[in-house]
């Protein structure tokens, strides 16, 4: 790459490389994970930012957020738009969250196209070394909308409702209406509820039944007004979780 570079620089025919170019080649770097690769590129002049750092995110080991972190990238502390957060990126490689928390990351950046907080996305995944991980570094668990997202998450249903019993257990409030930590769009505008809402949104059935069963309130309307029954009949779920509704009371 060296050589390859220092002949493309000589070459006067075409136009020297620009810091554009290497940050290109620096995200082919990081795509294999060549740490020692990237760290040239960088000390060449390529840029740093956040994009290189998502694409480190889930790779082996830590080297390449090393680099970019040795030459100047801090993880975010905001939104980056729409684009997932890094911390976010790697839940799931414990190695790579154990760095970005000992390295600054906040526990609790919003993704500004999904809502999802740090840890509303690890209970989604239903992966419970990454929320006490991240607990421990000071995430807030009040508003991250994690219970909502283990009660709707696509995992399966005996994980996720392991997920929910520790939630529970670590004070998460089963009546709480979903945060709102992003900017409102069509999408999204009045379909806001409490995790019940969300479960039964997601068709989950066995949720539902357990929600009701550890305190969740029948009677609390989500952001568009709907109860749980309403908001069941909306959308259109089955005759089961219907009649689970209507049996537990729910409005």
């Amino acid at each position: 790459m060296e050589v390859g570079l220092q002949e493309w620089r000589n070459d006067s025919s075409i136009s020297p490389p620009k810091a554009s170019d290497l940050h290109l080649a620096a995200g082919i770097a990081i795509s294999s994970n060549q740490s020692k690769a990237l760290k040239y590129l960088l000390d060449q002049g390529s840029s740093v930012d956040n994009t290189l750092a998502r694409q480190a995110a889930g790779k082996e080991g830590t080297q390449c957020l090393e680099a970019l972190y040795a030459h100047g990238w801090r993880p975010e502390s905001e939104p980056d738009g729409t684009a997932m957060p890094t911390i976010q990126m790697v839940i799931g490689n414990n190695e790579q969250l154990h760095w970005l928390l000992n390295h600054g990351a906040s526990p609790n950046v919003p993704c500004g196209r999904t809502n999802d907080t740090p840890l509303s996305r690890a209970a989604r995944m239903n992966l419970m070394e990454p929320i006490d991980l991240l607990l421990q570094h000071g995430a807030e668990l009040k508003a991250s909308n994690a219970l909502h997202a283990a009660a709707s998450g696509g995992g399966p249903d005996d994980e996720s409702l392991a997920t929910m019993q520790r939630l529970i257990e670590l004070g998460a409030d089963v009546n709480a209406i979903e945060a709102m930590h992003v900017k409102r769009s069509g999408h999204n505008i009045g379909i806001h509820g409490t995790a019940l809402h969300g479960a039964i949104r997601a068709s989950k059935p066995l949720r539902v039944r357990w929600l009701l069963e550890h305190g969740a309130d029948g009677t609390i309307r989500n952001e568009g007004g709907y109860s749980p029954l309403e908001w069941a009949k909306e959308c259109r779920s089955s005759k089961e979780l219907v009649a689970m509704l209507k049996k537990a009371g729910c409005e």
